[in-house]
């Protein structure tokens, strides 16, 4: 399971980081969280609905400890697999965020996979404030 506070990005392409403030800081995040009205715990269950509707999804490890869930993904042709680490993070107010994090294993550029699934799921994870 990745530590999202010790993460340090590669020069490549093929990775996308989306992260609150500070909370990777050894990386520069590629778009900011955004926050929904919902407990972590929430948003964690409701992640993991949307990560299994998607095709070729298999949970890998959870730490419900550290609310933090590692899967992968096949690609649907040649079965290449990208891994994506997602920790969930309970905001005072009661709302919550998270980081999300989805890279290509092998390679050198995704032609923006995980970019678009990172978009794609955060959108389906409904409303955000």
């Amino acid at each position: 399971m990745i530590d999202f506070r010790e993460l340090r990005l590669s020069r490549k392409p093929n990775q996308y980081l989306m992260t609150p403030p500070g909370f990777c800081p050894n990386a520069i995040p590629n778009r900011e969280s955004p926050v929904f009205k919902m407990s972590a715990e929430d948003l964690m269950m409701r992640f993991m609905a949307v990560a299994s509707a998607a095709p070729n999804v298999r949970l890998v490890e959870r730490d419900a400890e550290r609310r933090q869930v590692e899967l992968v993904q096949h690609s649907a042709t040649f079965r290449f697999p990208d891994d994506i680490s997602a920790a969930f993070v309970a905001l005072e107010d009661g709302g919550s965020t998270l980081a999300l994090y989805s890279r290509s294993r092998l390679g050198y550029s995704d032609f923006g996979v995980n970019r678009r699934r990172v978009e794609d799921w955060t959108r389906r994870l409904g409303t955000a404030e």
